[in-house]
């Protein structure tokens, strides 16, 4: 069987893409019969196709796919302009930035604790951080389709038009001097996660307003960036 490009598995993530309108195609076990996914690509005009488990598992080249794959759109970036405008929707408007990225994994998971914790939108560099793509999408659980990303070519030129529009610029580093907690975070937040590796850049961490640390309590230096981000999102928001 000819492997397809763009494609993704799990019964959360191919719910999401049919009901976002990402999904192109549909592919189901023959053991499932019709349910839910059936019905939903249906409904939505999508091709449905069903195949043996032996061949889900070639087509993504693993066993974990739980019966559904489809393959989806390539996935669109939205402008800075549009994610300015919806800020001024949003009472206590919270972005984040990421600094180097270059896991799709660990980029799919932050974008899920952006959806769970209402963040209005995430702005990656387009240099040095991996793109928008079938693997972020499976690991993101459908959160792709609700957060929009921005994509943008100097990312401290996007802190400087974020603080003339009244955000306050707020980077983890172990290095930081003031912790995580201390911070009140009653501003239009704009939270900076860098690689595990690299971490942000000094010119980002110059251009921060605040430069904050999760204090460490174990026998490891560093925390996984998505792990960070979630602690961090979860701390802005309950505050």
């Amino acid at each position: 069987m000819t492997k397809l490009e763009n494609l993704i598995y799990g019964r959360n993530s191919v719910k999401e893409a049919i009901f976002s309108g990402q999904a192109t195609k549909v592919f189901i076990s023959k053991t499932i019969k019709k349910d839910e996914f059936t019905d939903k690509a249906v409904n939505k005009k999508i091709p449905v196709t069903y195949l043996s488990n032996n061949e889900l598992d070639l087509m993504v080249s693993t066993s974990i796919h739980q019966g559904v794959v489809a393959e989806i759109k390539k996935y669109e970036y939205f402008t800075f302009e549009h994610l300015l405008s919806l800020v001024k929707k949003v009472e206590h408007p919270v972005i984040v930035l990421l600094d180097g990225i270059t896991d799709p994994q660990n980029f799919g998971a932050i974008l899920r604790s952006c959806d769970v914790f209402n963040v209005t939108g995430v702005i990656i560099p387009k240099h040095e951080q991996v793109p928008l793509n079938a693997t972020v999408a499976k690991t993101s659980a459908g959160a792709i389709n609700y957060v929009p990303v921005v994509l943008v070519s100097n990312l401290n030129n996007a802190i400087r038009t974020l603080k003339e529009n009244g955000f306050w610029i707020v980077s983890t580093d172990g290095a930081g001097t003031m912790n995580y907690f201390e911070l009140s975070y009653d501003f239009p937040t704009a939270l900076i996660i860098g690689s595990e590796g690299k971490g942000i850049s000094k010119l980002t961490l110059k251009n921060s307003d605040y430069v904050v640390k999760i204090p460490i309590l174990g026998h490891l230096n560093s925390l996984n960036a998505s792990v960070a981000a979630g602690i961090l999102l979860s701390r802005i928001r309950n505050k």
